[in-house]
């Protein structure tokens, strides 16, 4: 055939097989947990938060703020007769049931607006710290839920990177990340909007955490005020975990 026809043909074939095969970044990931809630929280593999963490001092966490409702998962915060009137608010982990090093993590979640209420997102080790990677975090300052906030905490001195998006929250979005050797990914809604490529990603075993709290979260954040809602809440749809092979 012409010169130009044959090339033209080659093309062709080339591009059909990149079609057929699988590319190597979908390979790379293996399903490796998936959750929805129709059936209740399952307690073998979520460890509910109970106490006050050292992060978030005027919080107190209690098991009885995770609830599961018409399908979702539901962190809830309001003031708890049972705990004085105090503001109580709900979180939970994978730390007894999921470690693993590099994944892929994504969740549909949408969250009520109410200054003084915050809540985050994010991979924990399994032994010490850092490193941690919040992948979608707002203080209680800004209550609103036009904006999340991904950090990357990589030193002890407190050295980190940090990255926003702006969307709104209050409807629903899927949110997650990709950890790969050197390389962090932060995605919503299907599109990559932050990215991390260097020496301060982490490469040991972590797991996921959910959580909300009132006031401050370190040294800045405001408690609820008149015009935080009786009850703010976290829900969430469903949760997928891949593991990168």
């Amino acid at each position: 055939m012409p010169r130009t026809t044959a090339a033209l043909a080659a093309v062709c074939a080339a591009v059909l097989i990149a079609l057929a095969a699988p590319s190597q970044a979908s390979a790379a990931w293996k399903l490796r947990f998936t959750a929805g809630f129709n059936h209740g929280l399952n307690t073998s593999i979520w460890t509910r938060y109970n106490g006050t963490p050292r992060c978030c001092h005027e919080t107190v966490w209690r098991p009885s703020h995770d609830v599961v409702r018409g399908g979702l998962l539901r962190l809830q915060n309001y003031r708890d007769s049972a705990y004085g009137g105090r503001w109580v608010s709900g979180g939970l982990s994978m730390g007894r049931s999921l470690n693993q090093t590099y994944g892929r993590y994504r969740i549909r979640f949408r969250i009520s607006p109410g200054r003084g209420v915050g809540m985050c997102m994010f991979l924990w080790p399994k032994q010490g710290w850092p490193p941690e990677i919040d992948f979608a975090e707002e203080s209680s300052a800004v209550g609103g839920r036009l904006w999340e906030t991904s950090t990357l905490h990589y030193s002890p001195r407190n050295l980190e990177i940090h990255h926003r998006v702006h969307a709104n929250f209050t409807n629903w979005h899927t949110i997650g990340v990709n950890w790969r050797p050197g390389r962090i990914t932060y995605v919503l809604d299907g599109h990559a909007w932050a990215r991390i490529w260097n020496s301060h990603v982490p490469n040991r075993p972590m797991h996921l955490g959910i959580q909300t709290h009132v006031g401050t979260n370190g040294s800045t954040g405001p408690s609820p005020d008149s015009s935080t809602p009786s009850k703010v809440g976290l829900q969430i749809d469903w949760i997928k975990i891949w593991r990168w092979t």
